[in-house]
């Protein structure tokens, strides 16, 4: 039996809507999202950027932003129980791809002994102006290493 689970860390930047109906905000989309069987679970990541848990961006630097686009990466990986190293495939979308050559090396301070499948695109814009890389990642763990309840 399949189980799915919908997960919002509150470390991690929430895009939160107001409406006439929902005056203090609905979620519009969960950080991760996790397909469960008794052996082993799915972890799909939604596009991470270099946001801070209040939406603020503290750098212009690439390097900079890639790092904590990392950082979020890991806090997300960690909620669920699983580490860079199970990372098997991510997709990182950059607006000069120059720019992220020159700094892709911080990005192996995390994916240290793992080197999941990657797609690399440049893009002419992200969700927040002043994002310049947003990485999408998803992972394989065993059930039983999960941290949450399910």
């Amino acid at each position: 039996m399949l189980t799915r689970k919908f997960l919002s860390p509150e470390n991690v930047w929430q895009r939160v809507q107001k409406t006439d109906q929902c005056p203090d905000g609905e979620l519009l989309y969960v950080p991760i999202t996790l397909n469960i069987d008794e052996s082993r679970t799915f972890i799909y990541l939604a596009g991470q950027t270099a946001r801070l848990p209040d939406g603020s961006v503290e750098s212009d630097d690439m390097r900079d932003q890639l790092r904590q686009t990392c950082e979020n990466i890991g806090i997300c990986l960690n909620y669920v129980g699983a580490t860079f190293d199970d990372v098997v495939t991510s997709k990182t979308y950059v607006l000069d791809l120059q720019e992220y050559y020159g700094v892709s090396d911080e990005r192996f301070k995390y994916f240290k002994n793992n080197r999941p499948a990657s797609t690399l695109l440049q893009i002419s814009g992200l969700g927040f102006p002043k994002c310049k890389i947003e990485i999408t990642a998803e992972a394989i763990i065993e059930t039983s290493r999960l941290t949450i309840d399910y």
